[in-house]
């Protein structure tokens, strides 16, 4: 995994005794690692997961543990008032039409969290 990230807390915290870390300087060189098969699990985001399967199909990374389900978040300036409103009458007519979860697979090509999509009518 890739030093200092959220995996390698979460992983440093909970992995047995003795577990074998490797720990790489940034995602490229975590990445690197695990398409040349010099490590057999990587831990990251799913985000870089999905990366790395859309760009080789033969290496498709499976989820196998996960450490943490976070909801993704809009950012926006705090003078936007009017945006954050429009933001959020979308984000709530999705939700309430039971269509977030497909708009999320659609851009970000994964469901939404077990919680949230079960929240979601």
């Amino acid at each position: 995994m890739t030093r200092g990230t959220f995996e390698d807390t979460q992983v440093t915290e909970t992995a047995p005794l003795g577990t074998d870390i490797k720990r790489f300087e940034d995602n490229n060189a975590t990445i690197s690692a695990y398409l040349s098969g010099q490590v057999q699990l990587v831990g990251t985001g799913d985000f870089v997961a999905l990366a790395i399967a859309s760009r080789n199909p033969p290496v498709k990374p499976e989820p196998k543990y996960v450490l943490h389900e976070s909801a993704c978040h809009v950012g926006l300036n705090l003078d936007q008032p009017r945006l954050m409103a429009k933001v959020n009458g979308v984000l709530t007519g999705l939700k309430k039409r039971g269509e977030l979860n497909k708009v999320v697979q659609k851009w970000l090509k994964t469901p939404l969290p077990a919680k949230l999509a079960a929240q979601e009518t």
